[in-house]
């Protein structure tokens, strides 16, 4: 009967998994769009970033359409963040990173530097900036 007893406490203490509804912050976010990019969650995908969204990097500027665009088309496989640093700023954070994805058109494993700037609206939090460089060697 204890063992049951013990077994019942640790699986009650684990920590739940973030979702949309119950993320906190913008680390957590990123996480959730990157897995929703994976698992092809497009609505949660676009609902996340906002209508004046604007993604950089060394082709150029893009706008939320041709963001989306690009990562349907990327078909990522596998992803990992890392070195993942939030700086706090007003209603919104700063999310910078390293992030290696796996993918058709994903990078196949070579890492690349991260910026996201998240934004608290009434309605939750929405990506308004992404940059992205490759990482130095």
């Amino acid at each position: 009967m204890s063992i049951l007893f013990l077994s019942s406490c640790t699986l009650c203490s684990q920590a739940k998994t973030s979702s949309w509804k119950n993320a906190t912050g913008a680390e957590q976010h990123e996480r959730l769009l990157w897995d929703a990019v994976k698992s092809k969650d497009w609505l949660n995908v676009e609902s996340h970033l906002a209508s004046s969204f604007v993604f950089v990097d060394s082709a150029g500027a893009r706008d939320k359409a041709q963001r989306v665009k690009d990562l349907r088309e990327m078909q990522v496989s596998e992803l990992s963040l890392g070195d993942v640093n939030v700086t706090a700023n007003g209603t919104g954070a700063i999310v910078t990173y390293t992030l290696t994805l796996k993918g058709v058109k994903a990078g196949n494993g070579t890492p690349s530097r991260v910026m996201s700037v998240w934004q608290q609206q009434k309605n939750g939090w929405v990506l308004v900036a992404m940059s992205e460089t490759a990482a130095a060697k």
